[in-house]
């Protein structure tokens, strides 16, 4: 492009307000507007950034003539018919992750972004913590040598996010916590290994707390202060999975939205033929040198996952590069994701196609 500034406009007030966050420290972004059907929500969400000049739509229709880029942060059930939309008319795309609910919307939308020649990133910010930025350096660098096996999840104790509403209704999420926080302990761990092709997955799903009102904690659940919640659940509450990759590499993979465990837990820890490596509370490198086994705790600068996201999103544009992730790999993460959710539903180990 030969803008100096990308002119960038977020739909979606919740998750929107991390990307607002993000795109102020981009000097090469320009935020124009903030769109949300709830206009005084967009509003509030827009002063809390300390961007309440910026201009309030509640139709992002009405939004694209003015915008060079879209950031999508909506539910799920949304992310196709808006990203589409939005790259039919021209405008390059960070849809949060997942990029969709099933293989064939990811599909659609990979595709609008080759048939109208525009960016399309999908939204996994994990990959640009500091500590997931060092372990991949260090990957990179081959001080792990070949990868072979990976474990990552994350397990809530007491974590069902807005019960009742679009997070715990399948039909507009497309799951519970696999889909959901799932997507980034898994995409967190292959990105971490080189993304190689999936080949097979086996999956579990169980729905142990949500079905009976149990288990809520984290956003969106005010409404039940005091009183038994109500609505639909009918998504799974814990998820399990290992995932075989083209070249030998093994994941497994556990993730929670509520679970009788001692504490929330965090992992990812990726192990190779020379050397291993820790991800979250206690990052590390695990390695011999000589005959003496070492490990290395690096002090690291604080993340800015947030900036570092939206930074390399316009950066592509900027500089007409393939961002990382794209539309492809949202695909290949939705085929792992849904080929999980099969093979939980049928019992058995399920081929990626």
């Amino acid at each position: 492009m030969a803008a100096e500034k990308v002119r960038v406009g977020v739909v979606g007030a919740g998750i929107g307000a991390n990307h607002l966050k993000g795109f102020k420290e981009v000097k090469e972004a320009e935020i124009v507007g903030l769109c949300d059907l709830n206009t005084e929500r967009a509003r509030k969400t827009a002063e809390s950034q300390g961007l309440g000049n910026i201009e309030i739509f509640s139709d992002f229709h009405d939004m694209l003539d003015k915008v060079d880029a879209v950031s999508l942060g909506v539910p799920n059930t949304l992310h196709r018919d808006v990203a589409v939309e939005c790259m039919n008319a021209g405008k390059h795309v960070l849809c949060e992750k997942p990029l969709a609910m099933n293989v064939a919307e990811a599909q659609d939308i990979a595709d609008a972004a080759a048939r109208n020649n525009v960016k399309c990133m999908v939204g996994q910010v994990m990959r640009f913590r500091s500590d997931s930025q060092f372990i991949k350096h260090r990957v990179l660098d081959g001080d792990l040598g070949k990868i072979y096996y990976a474990r990552s999840g994350m397990l809530r104790k007491r974590g069902i996010p807005g019960y009742g509403g679009w997070f715990t209704t399948k039909a507009m999420s497309g799951g519970g916590p696999l889909i959901d926080i799932g997507v980034h302990m898994l995409d967190l761990a292959w990105w971490l290994c080189g993304c190689p092709k999936p080949l097979t997955v086996s999956g579990s799903t169980f729905a142990e707390f949500g079905p009976r009102g149990l288990g809520l904690g984290g956003w969106m659940n005010d409404q039940w202060k005091g009183r038994k919640p109500e609505g639909t659940f009918d998504v799974e509450d814990l998820a399990m999975g290992l995932i075989r990759f083209e070249g030998g590499l093994t994941i497994n993979l556990e993730v929670s939205w509520a679970i009788n465990n001692r504490a929330d837990s965090n992992w990812c820890q990726v192990f190779g033929a020379d050397g291993g490596a820790e991800w979250g509370d206690n990052v590390g490198i695990f390695t011999d040198k000589g005959d003496v086994q070492t490990s290395l705790s690096p002090q690291l600068p604080p993340s800015e996952e947030w900036s570092g996201e939206m930074n390399h999103f316009i950066s592509s544009i900027l500089n007409d590069t393939t961002p990382d992730p794209d539309a492809v790999q949202g695909v290949s993460m939705i085929k792992m994701l849904s080929g999980l959710y099969e093979s939980a539903a049928l019992g058995r180990e399920i081929e990626i196609k």
